[in-house]
Order: C-alpha cells, then sequence, then structure tokens
C-alpha cells in the first residue's frame, strides 16, 4: 500500500516535469493582439521557415519576434490611411491640423471614409479640465500625444517618438 501510494505521489510531480505542449503555452502578450490567423501565420513561420522545435524556447522568443512585426505592420499601413485621409483633407505637414488630423485618425481606425468622430483632446471634458498629475497614466499617454502634435510634429515619425518620450521623462515623479 505504502508503494502504492508513494507511486500516486509521483504522478504529478512527474507530469509537472513533463514538457508543455504549444497548447499549454500562454500566449505573449503580442500574440494575443493578432488575430487566430495572424497567429497561425505566425506560428508556421517560426516552425516551417526558421525550423524551431514546437515549444522550445526560442520558438516562443520567434513567435513573439513576429508577432510585434505584425503589429507593427498594421500601425504602418493605419498610419498611411490616417496620412492619406488628412492630406485629402487639405491639411499640410508641420501643422498642429495636420498632425491632430493624424491622431484622430488612428484613434477611428476603420472609420476613416468622413464618419464625424470627436476629437480625441477635448479641453472641455472633466477628465481633460484636471492637471496632469491627476490623472491616470492613460489621459497622460494622449496628452503627450496630442502636446507633440500641437506644435506640428507628424505622428509615427521619429520626432514625434522623441517628443512624447521626451514629455514622459520629464514629467516623472522624481524619487525622494
Amino acid at each position: 500500500m505504502r508503494k502504492l501510494l508513494s507511486a500516486a505521489a509521483l504522478v504529478p510531480l512527474l507530469l509537472a516535469c513533463a514538457p508543455l505542449g504549444a497548447s499549454a503555452v500562454p500566449l505573449s502578450p503580442e500574440q494575443r493582439a493578432l488575430g487566430p490567423d495572424e497567429r497561425v501565420l505566425v506560428a508556421q513561420t517560426c516552425d516551417r521557415v526558421m525550423g524551431l522545435s514546437e515549444g522550445g524556447i526560442y520558438r516562443q522568443a520567434c513567435m513573439d519576434s513576429l508577432a510585434r512585426s505584425v503589429m507593427r505592420k498594421a500601425e504602418a499601413a493605419q498610419m498611411a490611411g490616417s496620412y492619406v485621409a488628412c492630406r485629402g483633407q487639405g491639411l499640410h505637414d508641420g501643422t498642429a491640423a495636420f498632425s491632430t488630423c493624424m491622431l484622430d485618425a488612428q484613434g477611428r481606425g476603420a472609420a476613416l471614409a468622413g464618419e464625424p468622430v470627436k476629437i480625441a483632446y477635448d479641453a472641455s471634458t472633466p477628465e481633460n479640465s484636471k492637471s496632469y498629475f491627476d490623472v491616470n497614466n492613460s489621459a497622460h499617454w494622449q496628452r503627450e500625444k496630442y502636446a507633440c502634435a500641437q506644435i506640428g510634429l507628424t505622428p509615427g515619425t521619429n520626432a514625434f517618438a522623441e517628443c512624447t518620450a521626451g514629455l514622459e521623462a520629464a514629467l516623472m515623479p522624481n524619487p525622494l
């Protein structure tokens, strides 16, 4: 009886040490952001093109990297659509109106076909009338983007990214 109980106690330990199958590996945030077809494409690319075995750590790293690339590709396509839509309204690069249009168009995604959309930053809304230090991180990020747009920097450019990062760093509370 003692041997049977000992064997029964070892089964969960042995199962815990067994390699996890692909379905048991949790998806990374990058992979969760993809659609099901894109996840399959990424997995098949790592398997068939890269020749990485299923369940290995390098396969997971490959899948995360390709998932980020797919997301950047989608962002670039959306940025290009926003650019065309804003230029189509007669707005010009380097102006606050153009950059704000780009940010607003990104926020509405597929609704670029002329649907009226509320501007993402509206100082008269209760959330936006609060101090920077009295709002959440999402509001901080929105304000930083619209501040950089207000000075005419085009979203998606290095200058825009540096501007938002610089604001974030400058306004981050200093530890005591």
